[in-house]
């Protein structure tokens, strides 16, 4: 099923996969904003690989939708046009179109069917389509398939942009291709090396699920429901490494960053933000907080936020043009905005995809700075006893990980003993290096596992902070 709107006299020179609600407020606004400048091929042809299949749903709305960005001091309304075509399915000739210069995606971590910490493909995640390479149902082998098509139809090369919240997306999805093709389609391979771009990419916007409350403020604005309408917080950025196959949409002229190298900008954003979100997630949902606008407003959380921020500011280096100290400090205010409902075991997937860079990279700069180490070992230690599936009180902790097995497994093992279950959970390849070996992070996990189980993160951050007279537990 497809659906075409009638307005537009330009071929969208962007196709994205994956068009869920991060890309309606983030990559399908710069689109819209470009439109309105006057470039109207800036138009985007999206692809929904998997469901919710959103066809239907565009045409009836007349491809136009609504984001809604929200904060304490008020509102904004957008309206979107820039979602030219949404197809329901792939198709092998999806990359043929002449006017085509870019291509985004969003497939969630998952997508690039890799093997988790690695940029190698994962056979059994993309097994069918190893077997059965002309029948694709993976991104990964569809792109493939469309890329091929496109290098027999004589068509000049195209850049390919992760647009996921993933460490060097870029190269993980370089690396997955590569292997992909060479093992289904060695022809490809020349050609994709020549003509075939995949920059890194940094995407920042804190997009939650529209909730009920969210859906009927935007239907109220509207003046009638829109199933396609998305909150947002107004704060946006998109950086783009400067690796492109050809031209491109103008996509400087709208705010985006295009830098010669985006891992500083990457790690400050996974760092800081990304960061403080993980932890949050896991002493908040124990300290009995649903979104990450509660927790970050609670009193205690919020010196003992402070401080964490600040301490993973130190283990950067501050990208071109920025400010790490205010940059933390509007961490600070977004993750506060009352508007923006994140709930806090959505944040919570597939943490152990996201520790590594997040925190543990991070906790190993702070190994020898014992206040600064305390913050790390209560983050982890509050990660494992999430990942257990119990809050001190004994309630279920729903657990959506590809490690949700082996965490059962761990947590069955240690029996209740804080030592076994921290020595479990820290053998790990996550945790692989110096964070593993160090005796002294490792006994203080041990400690505050031990004082999870009775008390609760914050009331284990305000009795410690009590204790030595100060206002955070670090």
């Amino acid at each position: 099923m497809t659906s075409e709107r009638s307005q537009p006299n330009k071929a969208p020179s962007i196709l994205h996969i994956g068009p869920g609600a991060f890309h309606r407020a983030h990559q399908a606004l710069y689109a819209d904003a470009m439109i309105r400048a006057g470039h109207p091929e800036a138009g985007i042809r999206a692809i929904c690989l998997f469901p919710p299949h959103l066809s239907a749903t565009h045409a009836a709305q007349d491809g136009r939708y609504h984001v809604l960005l929200r904060e304490e001091s008020g509102e904004r309304l957008h309206q979107v046009e820039s979602l030219y075509e949404v197809l329901d399915t792939a198709t092998d000739d999806m990359l043929c179109d002449p006017a085509l210069q870019l291509v985004t995606m969003t497939l969630t971590e998952k997508g690039y069917c890799h093997v988790p910490g690695t940029q190698r493909l994962d056979d059994d995640a993309i097994s069918g389509d190893l077997a059965t390479p002309d029948s694709p149902v993976s991104a990964i082998g569809w792109l493939a398939l469309a890329l091929d098509r496109r290098r027999r139809a004589g068509l000049p090369g195209i850049t390919l942009a992760s647009c996921d919240n993933v460490p060097a997306n870029g190269r993980l999805l370089e690396a997955v291709m590569r292997e992909f093709v060479a093992r289904t389609r060695p022809e490809l391979s020349d050609w994709m090396t020549q003509n075939v771009t995949f920059p890194v990419s940094m995407v920042d916007r804190i997009v939650p699920r529209v909730d009920e409350e969210a859906g009927a403020a935007i239907a109220a604005l509207v003046g009638q429901p829109d199933a396609l309408g998305v909150a947002a917080e107004p704060f946006s950025q998109w950086v783009l490494e400067r690796r492109l196959a050809g031209p491109i949409p103008p996509l400087e002229t709208v705010g985006v960053q295009i830098v010669e190298d985006v891992a500083p900008y990457e790690l400050m954003k996974h760092r800081i933000l990304n960061g403080a979100q993980t932890a949050l997630a896991h002493i908040g949902v124990l300290s009995g907080f649903s979104t990450s606008a509660e927790a970050a407003a609670d009193p205690v959380l919020a010196k003992w936020l402070s401080h964490f921020v600040f301490a993973q500011a130190e283990t950067l280096i501050c990208p071109a043009g920025e400010d790490l100290e205010a940059y933390a400090r509007l961490t600070l205010a977004r993750l506060r905005n009352p508007h923006i409902r994140h709930r806090l075991t959505q944040i919570g997937t597939d943490s152990s995809f996201k520790l590594g860079q997040r925190i543990v990279e991070a906790a190993v700069c702070h190994l020898d700075h014992a206040d600064h180490r305390d913050l790390y070992a209560l983050i982890i230690a509050a990660w494992i006893q999430y990942n257990t599936g119990r809050d001190a009180a004994g309630r279920a902790i729903p657990i959506d990980d590809p490690l949700a097995a082996r965490f059962a497994e761990i947590t069955a093992g240690a029996n209740g003993d804080s030592t076994q279950l921290a020595e479990g959970f820290l053998a790990l390849d996550l945790f692989a290096g110096p964070l593993r070996r160090h005796r002294g992070f490792l006994a203080r996990v041990v400690s505050m596992l031990s004082s999870l189980k009775s008390e609760t993160p914050r009331a284990l951050i305000a009795r410690t902070s009590a204790d030595r007279g100060e206002d955070t537990i670090c």
